[in-house]
């Protein structure tokens, strides 16, 4: 008698994190733009490149696919997510949404002890060896805004801003081929770390909207003197 055939087993702990480590891996090239916008890539070139199995790869594209850094293409495989003007502009004003709102509601909940956390965040982004590379510097400064964010006790504003993270950190990649935003983001952190030590809930708001619009201006400007937009429209910029 032939022994039914059972159901598909479940993923083993290893499954789990070998995809976790291919997502990661994906993810992090593709925000730093060592996979380059429009790039295209089939399973194969992932496999060898990344020394992972195909059913692997394949949930791990799932995730990111599922993010918008890569789209699936019929006959070509998997293309990462291009960036327009118009892309950037988005990202930039979603960004101003919720940043400001997430900063808000973390000074309004901060203490002695959050504040030592996002200091310790700050001083972490001004180590040399943080400063010597583009995508050290803006990983930490990630990890700062973060740090803020995890002090609103919300954890679906925390993971809202995470996620927009990512899609402006690889316009700021991009913008970095052309235009050193280093200082200019110091700057922005240094005025944080100020007015949530001196308790200015309504006033972090504005200042983190303010800091976003500037910021998105310097990297639109980087962009469209280096050309590394594509299916621009420069016209949108006036």
């Amino acid at each position: 008698m032939i022994a039914p055939k059972s159901a598909a087993a479940s993923p083993s702990t290893a499954d789990i994190l070998r995809s976790e480590e291919a997502y990661e891996q994906l993810k992090s090239d593709i925000v730093a733009c060592v996979l380059r916008p429009g790039e295209s890539l089939t399973e194969k070139q992932i496999g060898d490149r990344y020394q992972i199995r195909k059913a692997t790869i394949r949930s791990a594209l799932a995730r990111l696919t599922q993010e918008g850094l890569i789209k699936s293409e019929p006959r070509r495989g998997y293309v990462i997510a291009p960036l327009s003007l118009r892309d950037v502009n988005e990202i930039f004003d979603v960004r101003g949404l919720i940043e400001p709102e997430v900063f808000r509601v973390a000074a309004a909940n901060i203490t002695e002890r959050g504040l030592d956390d996002i200091r310790l965040a700050a001083q972490k982004v001004l180590k040399p060896e943080t400063l010597r590379s583009h995508v050290a510097f803006l990983a930490a400064d990630r990890a700062f805004r973060l740090a803020l964010a995890e002090l609103s006790g919300n954890l679906r504003l925390a993971r809202l801003l995470d996620q927009i993270l990512d899609q402006s950190e690889r316009v700021l990649h991009l913008g970095f081929k052309s235009r050193d935003f280093t200082q200019m983001i110091i700057g922005q952190q240094k005025e944080l770390v100020l007015a949530c030590e001196v308790a200015e809930v309504s006033a972090i708001a504005k200042l983190a909207r303010s800091q976003c619009l500037s910021l998105k201006k310097q990297v639109l400007e980087a962009l469209l003197a280096g050309s590394k937009l594509q299916d621009a429209n420069l016209q949108s910029f006036a």
